[in-house]
């Protein structure tokens, strides 16, 4: 007999979950701290969200690029972590691997899959209770055949689709740009020359400018490219991106020329005074030139001298390779093409089975306006909830908006525009803490950030989540620590709100986006042995970090794995009503590393305890029941009213 209690204690401490008592422990159900590898849950009361990167999560193909049907080939895993929605990164046809730059909102991408495995994946994950949500994109779109239309011809239906102008400072200050939601100013983003119509050119050319007749000519060429001239020129080139002026040759009385290959957008300029000083800028008076043939220049209204076509700008928030959308007046937003033609392609996907949508950049929509951005996504919400509605949806659709404003204050008024927004303070405080090992004021400031919330919205959803597809992963903030990881999770899973795990943040991955944003959107590694899909990625993909170990096959034998911890307290809160939606109570903690709440809904209570810190915690309570542990993490020793937890440990205690 003492050798099998042995053995069951030491099996204990290898799971990292010993409890020991001065007096014989109560004996937890092993299945309740953690659950069997092959386990299917059910029970989903804690309405957990997956985030999946469908480029780089399961490759069912073998062409190096995830894939629709590779997602159907993983949903027993997705089941078995508890999750009952997937968030899929945009699967429209795109333009990148990342599909934030959607060139047709109504086709699925066929690097993807096809439309009718979209259809096969919403049928089988909601013969499991998953919902799908998609990503959608309405800051933006792609250079796709909207834009092109839009661009090259003035009567275009697609003219008004986007942020467009011949001259964008004289319509900004006549109020005339609507993105700018009643500002003169954008909060983000820049004006570019449209590449439709042969603005530019790219090749090497000879150029002459004769300041005597006061005339330009364009030649193209096949003789050496020169180097700028930098032996105090009397005139400058300037094209393209160059941020210094090129120095021309000067070859005779008022004649300035030099051979070089051009790489431009919008034309070029000519300037006599690098300083831009008045007089010193000399462009055309219209028109384009014409190879060989000199062209007329003036310094009184210079124009960009092009290569053809007309001369129209348009704004992007972000890189010029997606263009804003344009949806007129924020108050009569639903009323625009632009918006009409969104909610239509939206109409198709909800009428398919989607449950959700996740909004993308919505801060940008109007530039930063808080009243405009919110007054344009009520309209966009009730919209699609009506299509949601009248396709029988139980309840309202679920819609959740990327509102990354830098504090909650500034986010919190998103509330008034949709039922959920992202929390990032969340991750950032308990990233905060943990770092610093302070968590006795843990639960207070989650619950002030639901308070803030609640002000706005009181059946606000709170989007609580560790990284994303956009941020350092939380492996990497918390210094790849193994136990600071189990410990994220296991807060995350036990606070209140809507929790979102990352693709792979249950596998412990680590990365940052200091060599480019592939490295934080890692392909889940599912065998030992086997290969991840790359293709996506351009290969920029960490092996080093993708070793035998860390696969999903490895994790899923190890009792003492990340992926486990993530399992254990997924079920626990897909269990538990007082876990999955009971209100957060704080309960006093007089250790300063340790955060302690209730959760109760109902007559259901939970005590939950964390350690922040480095070293064991005790902490003695009364008024509460710790015989019966619900879940729990690392090690928990329980004396009487007093226990103590290990370093980086968890308690969820039933009461």
């Amino acid at each position: 007999m003492k050798k099998l209690l042995a053995r069951y204690l030491l099996f204990l401490f290898a799971a990292g979950m010993l409890i020991t008592c001065e007096k014989p422990p109560k004996i937890v159900p092993d299945e309740a701290k953690d659950p069997d590898p092959q386990e299917v849950e059910t029970d989903k009361l804690a309405d957990i969200t997956y985030q999946v990167n469908v480029y780089s999560f399961a490759d069912s193909d073998g062409d190096g690029w995830g894939d629709l049907r590779g997602i159907i080939d993983h949903l027993d895993y997705l089941d078995g972590l508890g999750v009952s929605a997937l968030w899929l990164s945009p699967v429209q046809t795109s333009a990148s691997y990342h599909g934030y730059d959607v060139l047709d909102y109504s086709s699925i991408n066929p690097k993807l899959g096809t439309e009718a495995d979209f259809q096969e994946l919403i049928r089988k994950s909601g013969e499991k209770g998953i919902d799908i949500y998609m990503d959608y994109v309405l800051n933006h779109s792609g250079k796709g055949e909207w834009f092109q239309s839009a661009i090259s011809d003035e009567n275009s239906p697609y003219r008004s689709f986007y942020v467009l102008s011949s001259n964008p400072e004289e319509d900004v200050n006549a109020g005339k740009i609507d993105n700018y939601g009643g500002g003169k100013t954008p909060g983000m983003g820049e004006w570019h020359m449209a590449s439709s119509g042969n603005l530019g050119y790219k090749g090497r050319v000879h150029i002459k400018v004769d300041m005597g007749a006061r005339t330009v000519t364009v030649t193209e060429t096949t003789e050496d490219a020169q180097a700028p001239n930098k032996s105090n020129p009397k005139c400058w080139l300037w094209y393209g991106s160059i941020t210094e002026h090129c120095g021309m040759y000067e070859t005779g009385s008022n004649i300035h020329e030099i051979t070089l290959d051009m790489d431009t957008e919008w034309g070029f300029l000519i300037c006599t005074k690098t300083d831009w000083s008045s007089g010193s800028k000399w462009g055309g008076n219209g028109g384009s030139v014409t190879f060989g043939e000199p062209f007329p220049i003036n310094n009184t209204s210079p124009n960009d001298i092009t290569f053809g076509g007309t001369s129209i700008q348009y704004f992007a928030s972000f890189d010029k390779s997606m263009p804003d959308l344009n949806y007129g007046p924020y108050a009569s937003a639903s009323q625009s093409p632009a918006f009409k033609a969104l909610a239509e392609s939206a109409d198709k996907w909800i009428n398919m089975g989607v449950n959700g949508l996740r909004l993308d950049a919505v801060l940008w929509i109007y530039q930063n306006r808080t009243t405009a951005n919110t007054t344009f996504l009520k309209q966009w919400y009730d919209r699609c909830n009506q299509t949601y509605k009248a396709r029988g949806g139980q309840g309202d659709i679920y819609m959740v908006g990327e509102a990354w404003a830098d504090d909650a204050q500034k986010m919190a008024p998103y509330y008034k525009g949709l039922p959920s927004n992202f929390n990032f303070y969340f991750w950032w405080t308990l990233r905060d803490r943990i770092q610093k090992g302070k968590g006795d004021d843990f639960a207070a400031t989650v619950n002030y950030f639901r308070d803030l919330f609640r002000k706005q919205r009181t059946d606000f959803i709170d989007a609580i989540k560790l990284s994303n597809h956009d941020e350092d992963r939380a492996g990497s903030d918390l210094g790849k620590s193994a136990d600071k990881e189990k410990l994220a999770a296991a807060v995350l899973l036990t606070s209140p709100g809507k929790p979102f795990i990352y693709q792979g943040e249950e596998l412990g991955y680590w990365g940052t986006k200091s060599g480019g944003d592939e490295y934080i959107r890692t392909p889940i590694k599912w065998t030992r042995s086997g290969t991840v899909p790359k293709a996506a990625l351009n290969n920029k993909v960490d092996d080093n970090m993708l070793t035998d170990d860390i696969s999903v096959e490895s994790q899923l034998a190890s009792k003492a794995s990340v992926l486990q911890v993530y399992r254990s307290f997924a079920k626990a809160r897909n269990t538990s009503e007082a876990l999955a939606s009971g209100d957060l109570q704080e309960v006093k903690s007089d250790v300063a590393s340790v955060a302690l709440w209730t959760r109760t809904s109902g007559t259901n209570t939970v005590l939950v305890a964390h350690n922040f810190g480095s070293s064991p915690a005790p902490v003695s309570v009364s008024g509460y029941k710790l015989d019966e542990l619900l879940v729990s993490n690392g090690s928990v020793t329980v004396s009487g009213t007093s226990f103590t937890l290990g370093a980086y440990s968890s308690a969820v205690f039933k009461q």
